[in-house]
């Protein structure tokens, strides 16, 4: 018996020591779960709380502040009272937003304190910004969708590249791609001296740049300085009138005089009496401004005359002119080719190129000349002589007509003082050009072909890069690079009328 009253005693003990320990782990599961006397409620509107529950944590940065007291329905949207500690401060343009721990966690509340320059809400207070997170259903619906057209993706490559022809076509394919590459990068390490030339000339011209502005501090000082003058100015005008009002409506000054003076009131019944009179012969048709109105040969004819205003107008709209400079830089030769384009567009999709080309390499002629001589039997012979002329830094141009389909734009004409064709292809909201010329089609070399690229950034300035004469014979390939400067008809408007502003000295 007294073996079994031990044993007894022990298991009571251990049942106790089980139920203290239970109640301390209930205690630090439901912490802050209970809603003191001392918090203040506040009420949030939102169109839908699913997955929101009672209890569940109010947070502001991460810190739980609070939770939620009720959820109720009212006028079709979600009412949800959340107990804040007394501590907390919400102010006015708060916002309130229903977040989720990880992808399948629970929901809770966060909310973002808010400005200082807002009142505090308080007992009973409504917070009115409010974001509701996304329905899990409805992002779980959009995946699946994305996958469906994943998949219609997929079943249509599997098509394209099934069978042996796809397998060698997409073996043809990468094996093109890995000789572009390595043909890109022979390029790129062939010119890796001009690369790194074209870099350090971007550095010096950002240089000179933060330069100019450094060295126009005064003059941007200067402007905002005049912009404080204009506006004290225009307060004092606004005070004065403000002051010239307040006379008139009390009736001082000379306004309040003229308001009040009777002969003037006079005046004006007479001369709306006059008024009337000429309107009424105006509708009868009487006079000159009468039969103007209402005689219809006139009116037609003024339409006619209005017609044909508007369609020279019109045409003057459309037409625009561009100044477009540019310098490319030659990597293998070291020369600088200079291009001033003048662009002339009557039209959306057609216009003309005039161009002059400072060009340092020049143009080279061939003469052939025959001659004759005498030998010594007196029997005449004739041999032929070939003489190249090569014409350095000299002047070429480019008369151009172009047409334009959507994004390509086929051009044609005299192309740096000789024949040839060009293609333009826009990217990008005409924000990049890609452009191939062919000119100089002579009959022992091959054609002049150029390719490259433009990116036009800012307002008035593009970069340019590519291959010059890259089929030649001789040698004269090369890598060229540079910058260009245009100006539009309202950039030229703009300058002149800014020139002609200036004051005289």
């Amino acid at each position: 018996m007294a073996v079994k009253a031990g044993t007894e005693i022990k298991v009571g003990i251990f049942v106790f020591i089980a139920l203290l320990a239970l109640a301390y782990m209930t205690t630090k599961v439901s912490k802050g779960k209970l809603v003191t006397s001392d918090m203040y409620y506040i009420d949030v509107f939102f169109d839908n709380v699913s997955g929101l529950k009672k209890n569940s944590p109010v947070e502001i940065a991460g810190i739980e502040v609070g939770l939620v007291k009720d959820i109720v329905l009212e006028n079709g949207r979600a009412r949800v009272t959340l107990a804040l500690r007394p501590d907390v401060r919400i102010h006015g343009d708060a916002i309130a937003s229903i977040r989720t721990r990880g992808v399948l966690g629970d929901k809770f509340v966060e909310l973002s304190a808010g400005s200082e320059g807002y009142p505090v809400l308080g007992q009973g207070a409504i917070i009115a910004r409010t974001k509701t997170a996304a329905d899990m259903d409805q992002l779980f619906q959009k995946v699946g969708q994305i996958a469906d057209d994943i998949g219609k993706v997929a079943h249509s490559v599997a098509n394209v590249m099934g069978g042996p022809e796809g397998e060698q076509d997409l073996r043809l394919l990468i094996q093109n791609l890995k000789e572009m590459a390595i043909g890109l990068n022979k390029m790129v390490q062939t010119n890796m001296e001009s690369i790194n030339l074209i870099v350090a000339n971007f550095r010096e011209f950002s240089t000179d740049l933060k330069e100019i502005s450094a060295g126009n501090k005064e003059g941007i000082q200067q402007i905002i300085n005049n912009f404080e003058v204009a506006s004290r100015d225009l307060k004092l005008t606004l005070n004065k009138m403000n002051s010239l009002l307040d006379k008139a409506q009390n009736g001082k000054g000379p306004i309040a005089r003229l308001l009040a003076d009777k002969e003037m009131g006079d005046d004006l019944k007479k001369t709306l009496a006059s008024l009337k009179s000429v309107s009424q012969k105006i509708d009868e048709g009487k006079g000159t401004l009468g039969k103007l109105v209402n005689d219809d040969t006139t009116a037609e004819e003024l339409n006619k005359a209005l017609e044909g205003i508007n369609k020279y107008l019109a045409k003057q709209d459309q037409f625009s002119t561009s100044v477009d400079f540019h310098t490319e830089y030659m990597s293998a030769t070291g020369d600088t080719r200079s291009y001033l384009t003048l662009k002339l567009q009557p039209g959306e999709d057609k216009y003309y190129l005039l161009s002059l080309v400072d060009d340092p390499k020049g143009r080279t002629t061939t003469t052939d000349t025959y001659r004759r001589y005498r030998d010594d039997g007196g029997v005449w012979h004739t041999y032929e002589e070939e003489e190249s002329v090569t014409e350095k830094d000299g002047l070429k141009f480019s008369a151009q007509i172009a047409k334009r389909w959507h994004d390509l734009v086929i051009r044609g004409g005299i192309i740096e003082s000789s024949g040839g064709v060009g293609l333009d292809y826009y990217l990008w909201d005409d924000r990049i050009q890609l452009f191939l010329e062919a000119f100089d089609f002579a009959s022992d070399d091959p054609p002049h072909l150029k390719a490259g690229s433009k990116l036009f950034f800012l307002k008035n300035f593009y970069a340019i890069a590519g291959m010059d004469d890259f089929v030649s014979d001789s040698g004269d390939s090369s890598f060229f690079a540079g910058l260009g400067l245009y100006f539009t008809d309202e950039d030229l408007k703009y300058l002149f009328s800014s020139g002609a502003s200036l004051p005289q000295k």
